[in-house]
Order: structure tokens, then sequence, then C-alpha cells
């Protein structure tokens, strides 16, 4: 049996869920978080300051026309949390529609869990076996 590659634990959450994983995930045996959209509706400076407390890392994707919290209040309300990196997407909004950003999100997430795996191939020369009549 072949053992197959797992990344190490990583929590990856996408607007509401963002809040739920900085209220919830900073928990062993979690490494770090990656948030998309984070709105930071419901999570809290005192949630920010355990992740700090913590020393995990936490990496917002932050788009720059998001409808709750654009980059430069993102950066300032990350501020409490030391090693919390605010990136702004430009273009991107709150839902991250269009394969462009898509793209973005999905290097942006195996760069940070493999970075030796990132970025993710944008063509596939293998065999087709589905979908040939596309």
């Amino acid at each position: 049996m072949t053992r197959r590659w797992l990344p190490d634990p990583w929590l990856v959450g996408w607007s509401f869920g963002t809040d739920v994983v900085l209220k919830h995930g900073d928990v062993d045996p979690v490494l770090g978080a990656i948030l998309l959209s984070p709105p930071l509706r419901h999570g809290t400076d005192a949630d920010l300051a355990a992740w700090a407390a913590g020393g995990r890392p936490v990496v917002a994707l932050v788009p720059e026309f998001d409808d709750y919290l654009v980059p430069d209040e993102a950066r300032r309300r990350f501020s409490v949390l030391a090693q919390a990196q605010v990136r702004a997407i430009d273009g991107a909004k709150h839902l991250w529609v269009g394969e462009r950003f898509v793209k973005i999100v999905l290097d942006s997430v195996v760069g940070i869990i493999s970075p030796d795996r990132s970025p993710l191939p944008g063509e596939w020369s293998g065999p087709m076996d589905r979908w040939s009549d596309v």
C-alpha cells in the first residue's frame, strides 16, 4: 500500500467560517489558519489575542472589493495578531468569482501549506478518460 501525501493540519475558513476558525481553531494539532474573505463580524480582539499568544500563523486573503472587510480595515483589525499576514487581492470580491481569483486562492492555500507543490499546474497533459465530448 502506498502512503498518500497528507499535509500538516491547517484550518481553512471562508467568510463566516473564518470567524468559526478564529473562535475555536487555536488548538492542537492545528498548525495555522488560512482565512478567505474574513468579515470579522463575530471574531473579537480577544479571539485574535488568543491566536497571538499561541503563536500559530494566520494568513488572511482579503479581496479588494470585499462586502464586509476591505484590506486597509483588515490590516487594522488584525494588527493585534503580530504573526498575521493580510494579503490584499486586487480586483477580487467576497465570493472569489472567476477563474483568475479561484486560481489565486488555490495557489495561495497550497503555497502556504506545501510551498514545494505551488503553484498548481495550469495544464494537464495526461490521459483524458472523461469529458471527451467537450
